[in-house]
């Protein structure tokens, strides 16, 4: 097979093979300590690195999975999907659902429904929503890395074989480094959420009475 035919698009390398090789540098710290995983990345072949990022799209898929079943096991399913909820309550909305009964002859009672009538009519022009997406599953994946690199940082710190003199203040600090990792790309996982949940319900609005736009 000739992996230099595989294209990856945004959300590919963005959402799954960076956090996949996030993943795996954790887990190689795990087996190996810090210094074995910085020597064994420093050998890594051109053929190696080929089948390195297929693993770490395979990995990638399964750290994005768990982020979605741990968040809506802790925080609802709609969780993500709140500031839908919130904008179709107000006056803004209503503007969306009179023209997209005018295009349909009938109404929309269901906010999901409306977002993927909106995202089909929009097409490919709201390119930057991929982005949105992708940097917000990236963040999610953000959170669940930094709860699982607990594990590495704490070998790191009290079983590397070049030990540190004070292993106790090292874990507390590569521990306080991940918590302010993971409460930072949480914030950024629900502001991109935010931008890619609204704002296609007002770029729909900015492309319906536009002459060329057959909606």
């Amino acid at each position: 097979m000739d992996f230099s035919k595989l294209k990856l698009e945004l959300y590919d390398f963005l959402g799954l093979v960076l956090p996949g090789l996030i993943a795996i540098c954790e887990g190689w710290i795990l087996l190996r300590g810090w210094h074995g995983a910085v020597v064994g990345i420093n050998q890594i072949t051109g053929t190696g690195l080929t089948l390195l990022l297929v693993f770490a799209f395979a990995i990638g898929n399964i750290i994005q999975e768990l982020g979605d079943v741990a968040l809506k096991a802790i925080k609802g399913r709609r969780y993500l999907r709140v500031v839908r909820d919130q904008f179709w309550q107000t006056t803004e909305a209503e503007i969306v659902r009179d023209v997209i009964k005018k295009s349909l002859g009938h109404e929309i009672g269901s906010v999901d429904t409306a977002y993927d009538y909106c995202l089909t009519k929009l097409k490919d022009r709201f390119g930057k929503r991929d982005i949105f997406l992708a940097t917000s599953d990236l963040c999610r994946s953000f959170v669940v890395l930094s709860a699982i690199g607990v594990i590495p940082a704490t070998r790191t710190a009290f079983f590397d074989p070049r030990s540190f003199a004070h292993p106790y203040v090292v874990a507390a600090i590569l521990i306080a480094v991940l918590v302010a990792v993971s409460m930072l790309a949480w914030r950024r996982m629900l502001r991109f959420r935010e931008l890619s949940e609204t704002i296609v319900f007002r770029a729909y609005l900015a492309i319906v009475n536009e002459p060329e736009a057959h909606l």
